[in-house]
């Protein structure tokens, strides 16, 4: 058998096509590379902190009727204009004042606008002058707080306003009428608040303050799946659960550490990302999977169809080896060359971003969420991408065992590639977003495209696809996997080649 594979891989190695597609992929990363369409282009994220045209809004509210609830939310606008404008363009100010008018994950619960306090105050200010609502009591409350806001501000020290805001939320807790989920949204504001004045986090541009933000963001949007305010599958709200939660716990490690750096891995975290090597490096199989998909269904096909159509494999019939053991040399000289093509990938976009992005990004560690223990983990980038590939090569052995059999009931070989290929794009894209709605997992969750990828499962995530679980997708990978082993080898032992 060790002769037969060697042979077999003499004879892969022995085409001038696999070098061209090794010197095409190499070519291709490079390009890719320089592209970079992961990162965020200059203008993504940009802060506006230019003067309110306050003259403009004051026109407009001439047309509006003054007992409507829409003046009111001009009158709004309009006064916290003044007050912005008070201030210089990209001071703190400006910056805390547009973080008061940020609504954070989405707004779908009212607990996520508690950082709104101005233009709470405002609201029942405006209420009781101009349309006699609410009490003169919090008429005056309101005054008082308004104005302290506003002296924070003007004291030219963010920590003033900050030391404010975790004061009144502190009160809010004291009413007896709120419930505990706001309690514990109050907790969650204050908590970040906190943070802020605990690693000296002023209002300005840096990666903490969007580290900040990008916190309180991920983690709204993973209480709304958590509370269950998505009308989706059961399996999609836990995978979108999973990935908000994972990224807040990420942003808050990075808070907590003072990291003033992109940590991004498989997904952009901050708005204002600078991919380095080693963001890159951790996206290889992201990025170039096509490439061992391809270079795996070009050796694969052509192994059996090439030998067939040139008439060698008769010769190779002639010598006293068993058909099951030709055609499993052929399956294993294959998987060796999809591991060194593997190999070849990582080693080159380590070259290729190091050589682009720097290779100093390399000496930092691979930061992720652990679901299994829910705690942050870190590790070296090599441990990591071979974790991935490790997870990813079961894709590449059941193209390997399709190519192959479809190579021996057809020698075909340009139909086999192109229709594997469709096969792959169909079920790696379209299928399997069609799959998270409910009614059509029913069926597809049994697909092996669904299945056969078990870097989804990376430190305990689950499935976005309904009734698909690790161990439903092992289960379903070893039924394919002894499936087309066993129609290779039995389609290959009753195939008329001598003849041909």
């Amino acid at each position: 058998m060790i002769k037969l594979v060697e042979n077999e891989l003499i004879k892969i190695f022995k085409r001038k096509s696999i070098y061209w597609l090794f010197a095409l992929a190499f070519v291709g990363m490079i390009v890719y590379n320089n592209i970079n369409p992961d990162q965020n282009p200059p203008d993504t994220y940009i802060i506006d902190t230019k003067d309110f045209p306050i003259e403009s809004v004051e026109e407009a509210l001439k047309n509006i009727d003054v007992n409507s609830e829409e003046f009111i939310i001009q009158m709004i606008s309009i006064k916290r204009g003044k007050l912005w404008n008070e201030f210089e363009e990209g001071s703190w100010q400006r910056f805390a004042l547009k973080d008061e008018n940020t609504t954070y994950g989405g707004g779908f619960s009212g607990y996520m606008n508690l950082n709104k306090d101005i233009d709470v105050y405002l609201k029942n200010i405006f209420d009781y002058e101009i349309n006699d609502n609410g009490s003169k009591e919090m008429y005056e409350i309101s005054k008082l707080k308004y104005n302290e806001y506003v002296e924070a501000l003007k004291s030219n020290d963010w920590k003033n306003f900050v030391n404010v805001k975790i004061k009144n939320l502190e009160e809010m807790k004291r009413d007896k009428n709120i419930d505990n989920e706001k309690i514990e949204a109050i907790n969650f504001e204050i908590e970040c608040y906190q943070l802020r004045l605990k690693n000296n986090i002023g209002y300005n541009y840096s990666n903490l303050t969007q580290y900040l933000e990008q916190y309180k963001e991920n983690y709204y949007f993973s209480q709304a799946y958590k509370n269950q305010q998505f009308n989706e599958s059961q399996a999609f709200v836990n995978y979108e659960y999973n990935f908000y939660s994972s990224r807040a716990e990420l942003c808050k490690y990075a808070l907590e550490n003072n990291m003033n750096r992109d940590i991004s891995n498989e997904n952009n975290i901050i708005y204002d990302n600078k991919i380095d090597a080693r963001i890159f490096f951790i996206r290889t199989f992201q990025y170039f999977d096509i490439i061992i998909v391809i270079i795996a269904i070009y050796i694969s096909t052509t192994t059996v169809t090439e030998e067939t159509s040139k008439r060698t494999m008769k010769n190779l019939l002639t010598k006293p080896h068993k058909r099951s053991k030709i055609i499993m040399s052929k399956i294993i000289a294959c998987i060796i060359t999809v591991i060194i093509s593997m190999i070849f990938v990582v080693i080159s976009q380590y070259l290729i971003g190091g050589s682009i992005f720097g290779f100093d990004s390399y000496v930092l560690d691979y930061i992720g969420y652990d679901f299994n223990n829910s705690e942050i983990i870190t590790m070296s980038l090599f441990k990591y991408i071979c974790i991935v590939g490790f997870l990813k090569f079961p894709i590449y052995i059941i193209i390997i065992l399709f190519c192959i059999f479809m190579g021996v009931i057809n020698n075909n070989q340009a139909m086999t590639i192109i229709l594997t290929l469709i096969i792959f794009l169909i079920g790696s894209v379209v299928l399997t977003e069609w799959s998270t709605v409910e009614k059509l997992s029913i069926i597809t969750r049994y697909f092996i495209t669904n299945n056969w990828d078990f870097s989804t499962y990376l430190f305990g995530q689950v499935s976005n696809i309904s009734g698909i679980t690790l161990y439903s997708s092992i289960i379903n990978f070893f039924f394919h996997l002894a499936l087309l082993l066993y129609l290779s080898i039995n389609q290959f032992n009753k195939k008329e080649i001598v003849n041909t």
